[in-house]
């Protein structure tokens, strides 16, 4: 996504100090993912990574958001975060291998009668 990236101190609280970075369409504007909370950044191969962590919804009003570790990496030019991107080995997002989808004892495949 290309974005106006804002990252700024969280108010204080008695938690202490920490950080959070936001992904705006333009200067002042609107948002454009859900902003990362406790983050913090690191410059790594030429792009700058984040860290943070993101905030979900609530089952009820009472109960405590989700929580997502999640990660960006901003560049200037996209073509910057391909060497970093080359580093990283992820299998699969979900936990689950493709070879997983044709499996005999998958035990969250539909029951049929």
């Amino acid at each position: 996504m290309h974005g106006w990236l804002l990252y700024k101190r969280t108010p204080a609280d008695d938690y202490g100090p920490r950080w959070e970075a936001h992904l705006l369409d333009r200067p002042n504007g609107k948002a454009l993912m859900l902003p990362l909370f406790r983050a913090r950044f690191a410059r790594v191969d030429g792009v700058l990574h984040i860290v943070g962590t993101e905030e979900g919804g609530r089952t009820n009003t009472k109960a405590r958001p989700s929580l997502w570790k999640q990660s960006w990496l901003a560049a200037q030019d996209p073509a910057d975060a391909l060497p970093f991107l080359d580093k990283v080995s992820l299998s699969s997002a979900t936990g689950f291998s493709p070879e997983a989808d044709h499996l005999d004892d998958d035990p969250y495949a539909p029951l049929y009668l």
